[in-house]
């Protein structure tokens, strides 16, 4: 079941990987698409509450700077039930550093290319993510090996030859960050209050805007009126981590003149991170898409 190369094999990667740590019930695999990503959808009993989280790995690609990149994402198997397990003996790679950018918050279903741990070039250092929850713990490994190499920064296939991630900003003049890797960002916001979120992004124009005297567009909601460049780019916001409840005035939207801007609010002080997901509009391979993260440092009203 495991091939390469490009995403289609990262598909197949993650499936392998997860029947073989059991598939907790899983009957049949099956490679499918939601939201522009790949996803593995399942004929197995659905529950909307009262299920684990299974953490999935990916695979690995080489970054720009020759480090290595062990990419892993997550299926919660509750339909309409989001979990929180903070990192600790329930949420940690082995070996060490225990942290290593997972989320500790966990939205329902499959959740695609979530994150990327980077690794020295060279490395061949096997990595595991164990996630225990309700007395049930699941341990992924990584593997460095040429099966589960998969391209993050290019697709040399598929539809779109040569289509690469959109490159990312979290500030105007920040640094910027382009594939599954990622940037982080930094802001401070105040509880009860209306945070700005702004994503700056570009693109190589990879897929094109469909032709919109074709019936194809009004299959696309997600396309507006934009720079061709990034005409087809979107940002999905998702809280990642963080002790309260976050707000967004609209969670998901396109890139319009080269940003996409919107607001979150937070019910509760504390340490925070956000999740933007940004994506060229690819359909059929699964690329390309790059991962932003946002610490929020929330006070409190008055402070």
């Amino acid at each position: 079941m495991t091939r390469r190369p490009g995403y289609g094999g990262w598909v197949a990667a993650g499936a392998a990987v997860w029947l073989l740590a059991g598939g907790v019930g899983l009957q049949h695999a099956l490679v499918a698409q939601q939201g522009g990503l790949p996803v593995i959808s399942s004929q197995m009993r659905q529950h909307a509450r009262g299920q684990n989280v299974v953490p999935l790995y990916r695979g690995w690609f080489k970054g720009a700077d020759g480090r290595i990149f062990a990419a892993f994402e997550y299926l919660n198997r509750n339909s309409s039930e989001t979990l929180d397990i903070p990192l600790g003996p329930d949420n940690n790679f082995t070996p060490g550093p225990a942290d290593r950018g997972q989320p500790t918050h966990f939205l329902p279903g499959h959740r695609a290319g979530v994150f990327a741990v980077p690794l020295p070039a060279g490395s061949t250092e096997e990595i595991s993510w164990t996630l225990r929850i309700r007395g049930e713990a699941l341990t992924i490994p990584s593997n460095l090996g040429p099966l589960y190499e998969i391209e993050g920064l290019v697709d040399p296939a598929g539809s779109y030859p040569g289509n690469t991630p959109p490159v990312v900003q979290l500030a105007p003049d920040g640094p910027s960050g382009q594939g599954p890797g990622g940037l982080t960002g930094a802001v401070t916001a105040t509880v009860g209050e209306a945070t700005a979120l702004r994503v700056w992004a570009t693109d190589d124009g990879l897929p094109p805007l469909p032709d919109p005297d074709k019936v194809l567009r009004s299959l696309q909601a997600r396309y507006r009126e934009a720079d061709p460049d990034t005409g087809g780019v979107t940002v999905a916001w998702s809280k990642y981590r963080g002790p309260g409840t976050v707000s967004f005035a609209d969670a998901a939207l396109p890139v319009v003149e080269g940003v996409a801007e919107t607001t979150a609010t937070f019910d509760r002080p504390g340490e925070y991170m956000l999740r933007a997901l940004v994506r060229d509009g690819s359909r059929l391979t699964g690329c390309c898409w790059t991962n932003g993260y946002l610490r929020v440092t929330v006070h409190a009203a008055g402070q």
